[in-house]
This record gives structure tokens, C-alpha cells and sequence, in this order.
């Protein structure tokens, strides 16, 4: 994977005052609604509240519409449409803070490892050069750490109720299914099908033949629609014979659209995600029946697929043979991070100085590797992408605010005190971790489009539930937290 392209670098506004026009529309709509729901939302009036659905809507806007559909520089700071969304967001939580509609939540252990984890990468950035490859280090800490962390924030104050979060798995259903019909369009040359139109036309052509969503990258797309298809099954309980036939029809399309993607870490986190969202909930008698018949199916795979998994023509301008050696390179760029980590053990190179400080170490006689092939591309690896930038001390606190955020989510999911429905979201923050993580060994998530934004959302949710008080049922009256459910016990749940 080349290095990323920033949202800095991506600006695409030619003068034309038609888009500025619609905007300044845009923008006095959502003011005017954002009063009414400011004031109202969350009252029986209102079926939702605002800010669960206004987050979503930044995350979803950021998938679809994000820098590659439109920008627009306004002094240092471009704007896209799901930075402004993020702003109405932050100014809605507010505003409805002040009117007494939103409660202050209690500082826990999860906030206090994800601030912490920022605070070395403002450390680690601030303290070596920010203007390297224009501005990308500062730019990369803006857009895809500090972002989701304030969208984390907001998320994980605002008061949920049972629709808010049925809402947000109905956004990812359907966010998912958009995905998986555009892959297969990518993927089969299906042109007319494929929305926003620069997902085909970009300048971008790395992953290009292959289903990269208008992420234009395909672990990010497969990393959604996982998510999506873990929100299907979420229903599964809520439908009759007929409707979870229909959730049958979406599970197949959004799995179509990960194969699509052509990514073999996305096909493994969809083996497990589905596996772990699948197996965890089902009685023991099922579990058994569900072991044999996976290893009957790995086993009658394993000799039709197994060759061809490792070496098969994925991107249009990329051949079978550079395919095979992508996956021969692998080992090389665990030299290389090993090479620098023995040299910056504790602090690392700098965050977002890989691309520089790694030259140096492109040329190891002792190793008798052809280290020179990984100069273009960036680590192929989230852990070792830390450990040479940040060094010890920024990997473990990655390591320690996943598994904070995973213990968040087991808190949750057995908690048995909590509906159904909120229950699932601990499992689905594991689920998403856990494909995270599987595509984190092949791939530097971090750099991804949207993925610490869907992390960072969904942890949000994770500790609203833990922290915060729950609204069973917005319609009905608002039921107090039980001793379980209260600020105070669960904080100290968290530490």
C-alpha cells in the first residue's frame, strides 16, 4: 500500500459558484432544523435523539461524500462535508448540553487510554517535522485521529435510546449494501452503477479493478461492509420467517461485495467476524453443529483454493506475477521496522516520518534481503507502523486502548441487565476490533480512509452504554438506570 492521500492534498475546487451556493442553502437548513431538534429532540416529540443520528450521518458522509467527491480550501483547513457535519454536531451536543437535554458523563478508563494514546501522537508529531510531504504528519493527526476522537466524545456523552441505536445498525445495513452492489459493479466494469462517478474516473488507480468503494481503497470498503453485515444479523431476532429471509438475500450481497474487494485479510476478517457474531449468541447445541460443518466446508475448499489464494491477478495494472512477489514482500518490511525499532526503541522515528527515516535502512548487508523493493510503499503493518514511529511507548498505547475498548465491549455484551438490542453493540465493537486487527497484520489501518472514524464511533457507543444513562423507550417514559446501569458503578466498572 502506497502512502496515503490526504484529505490536504486532495482539493478539488475549480472556482465554479455553483457548489458554494448549494452549500450556503445546505448549511441554513441544517441550522434552522438543527434549532428545532436542538430544542426538541429527545422529548416525545421525537422518536430520536439528534445526536446519535447526526454522528451517524458524519460517518456515513465521510464514506460517500468525502474529499474526492467535493472540498473546498478555506485557509489552512480544507473543508468536506463531513468535517461541516462533524461541527453542526459538536454545536447541536452543546446547545442541547446547555438546555439540560444531554448529562454530563463521568471521566472512565477507556477516555482517559483513548486521550491519553492522542496525546503521544501530538507528542510525537509536534516534536519532528510537520511539514514533511505537505504537511502530512499534522495532517494525518487532524484528520484521522483527532477527528474521530471528537466524534468518540460526542458519541459517547449524548443520551441513546433503543431507536438510536436500531437507527445506526439500519445506516450500516444500509451503507453496506450500497457498498456491496458498487464493488460488484467495480468489479464486473458495470460503469452506470458505480456512484460517486471519481470512484472510476479518479487519478488514484492503485487497488483499481478490484471493489475500493469510494474509500478507493479496498480494506476500508471491506471493513464497512463487515461492519453491515454484523448489523444484519443484529436483526435477525427482530424478524418473522419471511423478513429473516430478506436479512439472508442482504447478508448474501454485502458477502458478494467483500469477496469483490479481492483482499485476502478482508476475506479473513469476514470468516471471523461472521463466525464471531454467529457463534457467540447461538446455545451450545448449535456451536457444535456450526464447528462441524465449518470444517467440513474448510476442509473440501482447501485443496481447490489453496494454491490460488496466495497468487491470483487482482488490480487491473498490476500482474499475477507482482501480485505474488506483493505477498513475498511481506518479511522485508518486518526487517526494516525491526532495523529502526533497534535504533529508536522508546519514541520512534516520529509520527508520520516513516516515508523519510526509512531510507537509512534500505540497504542492510547483513541481512542478504532485497530490502530496496519496500522504497516506494508504506508499512505493510499497523503494529510495526507504530512501533517505528511512535516506538514502545506509542504501540502500547495503541495495544492498551484496544483492549480497554474490548473490555468495554464485554462489559456490555454480558451484561444482562441491558436489553437485547444494546447488548449487541458490545459484540459488534469486538467483532470490529478483531477485523481490525486481522487486517492491522497485513495493512496499515491507521492510514486507511474512515477506519479509526468507525472504531472510534463505535467505541463511543460502547461507553455511552457503560457510562451512561439508557433510555429504554423514548415514547414511554424515560426509565431511571438501574444500580447496574448507574454512572457511578459502571465507571468503577471501567476502572
Amino acid at each position: 500500500m502506497r502512502g496515503p492521500r490526504f484529505f490536504c492534498n486532495d482539493l478539488k475546487y475549480d472556482g465554479n459558484t455553483t457548489m458554494p451556493l448549494l452549500l450556503m442553502f445546505f448549511l441554513l437548513a441544517v441550522g434552522i432544523w438543527g434549532l428545532v431538534i436542538c430544542r426538541y429532540g429527545g422529548h416525545k416529540l421525537s422518536l430520536f435523539n439528534p445526536v446519535p443520528l447526526l454522528a451517524l450521518g458524519v460517518l456515513l458522509t465521510g464514506c460517500v461524500v468525502s474529499s474526492e467527491f467535493w472540498s473546498l480550501r478555506a485557509g489552512p483547513i480544507p473543508i468536506t462535508i463531513d468535517r461541516l457535519l462533524l461541527i453542526v454536531l459538536v454545536a447541536v451536543f452543546f446547545f442541547r448540553y446547555l438546555l439540560k437535554l444531554e448529562d454530563r458523563r463521568q471521566v472512565n478508563r477507556m477516555d482517559v487510554v483513548l486521550v491519553w494514546l492522542m496525546v503521544v501522537l501530538m507528542i510525537s508529531t509536534l516534536t519532528h517535522d510537520i511539514t514533511l510531504l505537505n504537511n502530512m504528519p499534522i495532517s494525518r493527526l487532524l484528520f484521522f485521529n483527532l477527528m474521530p476522537l471528537v466524534l468518540y466524545g460526542v458519541v459517547r456523552s449524548g443520551v441513546l435510546g433503543t431507536n438510536d441505536l436500531r437507527l445506526v445498525a439500519g445506516g450500516f445495513v444500509g451503507l453496506s449494501l450500497y457498498l456491496a452492489v458498487t464493488a460488484i459493479a467495480e468489479m464486473k466494469g458495470l460503469t452506470g452503477l458505480v456512484f460517486p462517478r471519481y470512484i472510476m474516473t479518479s487519478e488514484t488507480t492503485e487497488f483499481l479493478g478490484r471493489g475500493r468503494g469510494p474509500f478507493l481503497n479496498p480494506v476500508s470498503n471491506g471493513l464497512f461492509m463487515i461492519t453491515g453485515l454484523c448489523c444484519t444479523l443484529m436483526w435477525w431476532r427482530s424478524f418473522d420467517r419471511f423478513g429473516k429471509l430478506g436479512l439472508i438475500a442482504a447478508a448474501g450481497v454485502i458477502s458478494v461485495g467483500v469477496y469483490c474487494t479481492l483482499t485476502r485479510s478482508v476475506w479473513l476478517a469476514l470468516i471471523i467476524a461472521a463466525g464471531w457474531f454467529i457463534w457467540i449468541p447461538v446455545n451450545r447445541r448449535a456451536k457444535g453443529v456450526m464447528a462441524v460443518g465449518a470444517l467440513l466446508v474448510g476442509l473440501s475448499l482447501m485443496p481447490v483454493l489453496g494454491e490460488k489464494i496466495f497468487s491470483f491477478k487482482r488490480d487491473k495494472e498490476v500482474t499475477q506475477n507482482q501480485m505474488e512477489k506483493s505477498a513475498q514482500m511481506r518479511p522485508l518490511f518486518a526487517i526494516v521496522a525491526m532495523n529502526m525499532f533497534a535504533d529508536r526503541p522508546f519514541l520512534g522515528c516520529g509520527f508520520g516520518q516513516y516515508s523519510r527515516a526509512k531510507y537509512p535502512y534500505l540497504q542492510d548487508p547483513h541481512s542478504g534481503q532485497p530490502l530496496a523493493m519496500t522504497k516506494s510503499l508504506m508499512q505493510h503493518n499497523v503494529f510495526l507502523a507504530y512501533l517505528t514511529e511512535t516506538g514502545l511507548l506509542g504501540l502500547m498505547s495503541l495495544l492498551i486502548a484496544l483492549a480497554v475498548m474490548i473490555r468495554g465491549g464485554l462489559i456490555v455484551w454480558m451484561n444482562t441487565d441491558l436489553p437485547f438490542w444494546p447488548r449487541q453493540f458490545g459484540l459488534l465493537l469486538m467483532t470490529v476490533i478483531s477485523c481490525y486487527a486481522v487486517n492491522g497484520m497485513f495493512h496499515d489501518v491507521s492510514i486507511i480512509p474512515m477506519a479509526n472514524m468507525l472504531l472510534f464511533f463505535l467505541a463511543g457507543i460502547v461507553n455511552n452504554l457503560v457510562s451512561g444513562q439508557w433510555q429504554f423507550d423514548r415514547e414511554a417514559v424515560t426509565l431511571q438506570p438501574t444500580a447496574a446501569l448507574s454512572p457511578q458503578s459502571n465507571s468503577a466498572a471501567m476502572g
